[in-house]
């Protein structure tokens, strides 16, 4: 039975830190980049917006023409063209002119401001003014948004709707992004069974199986889940082999404890595999082994389905995140007051499950034991509770690490 030497929590992340990969590209449509990384700093290729428009519906006018309106005074101008979004003005305003402008048309030469049509008669000939507008009141600059030249975002951002959308503002049809990485996603042990399949006595559906590659989808990888390895290390060092050479990176649930059949350092052994560490000081997931085998990253998570979605956020997520091309991998970490008390003293640092909102934190009363699923489904951070603390009282300012 492999010994475990259990380190603490920051020397793990710093030995998954060194991992070094090389990171892929691949040019696709803009259309379909949305949740990728970007593998290029962008640049606007044009002003935007091109040309001065009007930010509502008016009058394009010259402010001293109007600089006395008043209710009680009305200026009456020329209407000498109407200019809608997608038209081009054909003509300059003079003194005494004035052109019906559209939210998003250009603005014509000659004018240097836009008097809203609630504050006229409407008018389509001629038109009264009822108030006045400064100079470049109610004015889209051109370039005003940005600039040609200008950085827009650059290598490492995972690109929202938002990113999306300025591509196709500057008119960027392709973009150069980082492939996704295919993390390989495999529980073991001979308790599991397939969720199409009968129950035996004895046997538990797996979970973790799925939960991992639905974690995966949420972060934007392809996973890839493998059929549940065997309480054998040899029957579970070929399947590992075999899985390995269909991904970048595989996750296994299970096998790394202390128990009699808990086989995945002998399985390290069979492969040839190089363990960066077996066992960290911090609970749940205390048993983790991270390897590599074949040049590929092996990360073996305890089979408690808490403590495998703990660690994985924990030490899993920022080496994927990184192996996507994302610059900002490391977990987020907030500050919080506890509302509700954690009655347990905590001898080794411990991870609890809860839910965090404007700095406010709740945890699922009552439902801490690293084997339980349900309480999950709610909570969308990890309270991190240093070593050798005792119950925490409700009012408490603790750390918490964002899901």
């Amino acid at each position: 039975m492999g010994k475990r030497n259990p380190i603490m929590l920051e020397d793990a992340q710093a030995h998954l830190d060194k991992m070094e990969f090389c990171l892929k590209t691949e040019r696709i449509r803009a259309e379909e980049a949305l949740g990728r990384v970007c593998a290029q700093d962008i640049r606007a290729q044009m002003d935007q917006p091109p040309f001065p428009r009007s930010p509502l519906d008016g009058y394009a006018v010259r402010s001293r023409d109007i600089s006395e309106a008043s209710g009680e005074s009305p200026v009456k101008l020329k209407v000498i063209e109407h200019i809608y979004a997608g038209m081009f003005p054909s003509r300059c305003i003079q003194a005494g002119e004035a052109a019906r402008i559209m939210t998003g048309a250009p603005i014509p030469e000659g004018a240097d401001c836009i008097i809203m049509q609630e504050k006229t008669d409407e008018g389509e000939e001629r038109v009264e003014i009822y108030d006045s507008v400064p100079a470049f009141g109610n004015y889209c600059f051109k370039g005003e948004d940005t600039e040609t030249g200008a950085f827009l975002f650059g290598q490492g951002m995972e690109l929202k709707a938002a990113h999306i959308g300025i591509l196709f503002s500057q008119g960027i049809r392709e973009i150069e992004v980082y492939r996704r990485p295919v993390i390989g996603i495999m529980a073991t042990g001979d308790e599991l069974t397939e969720a199409d399949k009968k129950l035996l006595p004895g046997k538990i559906y797996d979970s973790n199986g799925p939960l991992l590659t639905a974690r995966i989808k949420e972060l934007g990888m392809e996973p890839r889940l493998f059929s549940q390895g065997q309480d054998n290390e040899y029957v579970l060092a070929e399947r590992v082999g075999a899985a390995l050479k269909e991904c970048d990176v595989l996750i296994t649930s299970g096998g790394v404890s202390v128990g009699a059949r808990d086989c995945m350092p002998e399985t390290a052994q069979i492969l040839g595999a190089h363990i960066l560490f077996h066992g960290i000081n911090i609970r749940p997931g205390s048993p983790m082994m991270v390897m590599t085998a074949g040049g590929k990253p092996v990360f073996c998570l305890s089979g408690n389905p808490f403590a495998a979605a703990a660690t994985f956020e924990v030490l899993v997520r920022p080496v994927l995140e990184r192996m996507r091309g994302r610059s900002d991998w490391k977990p987020e970490i907030y500050k919080g007051i506890l509302e509700t008390p954690f009655p347990k003293p905590s001898p080794l640092r411990r991870l609890v499950r809860a839910k965090i909102e404007d700095g406010r934190i709740w945890l699922p009363e009552g439902k801490h034991s690293s084997g339980m699923l349900v309480s999950m489904a709610q909570c969308n951070c990890l309270v991190d509770i240093p070593a050798g603390s005792q119950k925490l009282e409700a009012g408490a300012m603790v750390s918490v690490i964002r899901m």
